[in-house]
């Protein structure tokens, strides 16, 4: 839709981003995002080029987009398939938000938009929703708490719904999520509504423990990888009810039950009749 290094149009539209070829981008391209952190590094927009520009519209959800760029590309697009460390940019409503194709799932970073050389700050990443505690209102802002905490604020108090943290630095204060819920869990609950979206990728995908072991040793899994094992993991517990009524029909009855059933036949059944003497000795004179 949009050439490579042009300029975004106003309409609601997602961009992809990715790290350019060459030896220069090998440190960011296919890495986690733990695993940028671990070595010192961020994720920071002159690493990335733009790829991709196209309408956004109602149907259109990250994990569309990661299914369209991995199995079905559009004629007109030129990048690699939508893997590890690439960018996925949302722009609607006058906002726009930035999300990192992560080990499991995707990872909202902010710091994506952070102009070089000019520190990350709560207020500018607003969301425009503010929430309300017995302390007061507060906006809330699409940093994390790792994030307020590296530029000066800690923990204030927490929303009576526990889904706030309230994050202050004396002076100003803010609101956060509390937790967010984790990689394997967001990219489970999306792939059982699009279920017929993933039928038929992987075969003989390892199981969802498999997965989050792997994760928490920091290989790299990919979403289609989760798909797969979703798909699996339902389907056996399918086949496995299935077998388990499937046998209980064929169960055979009781030894009672057995006696109880021949019983009734045999009293259905007319009483044998005796020969008569005359019958035995009939036609004799």
């Amino acid at each position: 839709y949009l050439a490579s290094g042009s300029d975004a149009p106003a309409q609601p539209n997602f961009s992809i981003y990715q790290v350019p070829r060459g030896p220069e981008g090998r440190d960011f391209r296919y890495r986690s995002y733990e695993g940028l952190q671990a070595d010192g590094l961020s994720v920071d927009r002159k690493n990335y080029q733009l790829v991709y520009t196209a309408p956004l519209d109602q149907n259109t959800s990250l994990d569309e987009i990661y299914h369209r760029f991995n199995m079905e590309h559009p004629t007109d697009y030129t990048g690699r398939s939508l893997s590890l460390g690439d960018i996925v940019v949302f722009r609607q409503d006058g906002k726009q938000t930035a999300y990192y194709v992560d080990s499991v799932g995707y990872r909202e970073v902010p710091e994506f938009f952070k102009e070089q050389g000019q520190p990350l700050t709560p207020d500018k990443l607003e969301t425009g929703e503010t929430i309300q505690t017995p302390r007061g209102t507060f906006y809330v802002t699409a940093m994390n708490r790792e994030q307020m905490e590296a530029t000066g604020y800690g923990f204030h108090h927490q929303s009576e719904d526990g889904r706030y943290l309230i994050m202050a630095n004396g002076t100003r204060a803010f609101a956060i999520p509390a937790q967010h819920d984790s990689h394997i869990k967001t990219a489970e609950m999306s792939t059982e509504q699009n279920e017929n979206m993933i039928d038929g990728i992987l075969n003989n995908a390892p199981s969802i423990g498999e997965l989050e072991a792997r994760a928490k040793a920091g290989e790299q899994v990919s979403l289609s990888d989760v798909a797969a094992a979703v798909k699996a993991e339902r389907q056996t517990q399918k086949q496995a009810h299935k077998n388990a009524k499937a046998n209980h029909s064929k169960k055979k009855p009781s030894i009672r039950a057995q006696l109880a059933v021949a019983k009734k036949e045999q009293k259905k059944q007319p009483p044998a009749r005796e020969k008569s003497k005359d019958m035995e000795v009939g036609g004799r004179e």
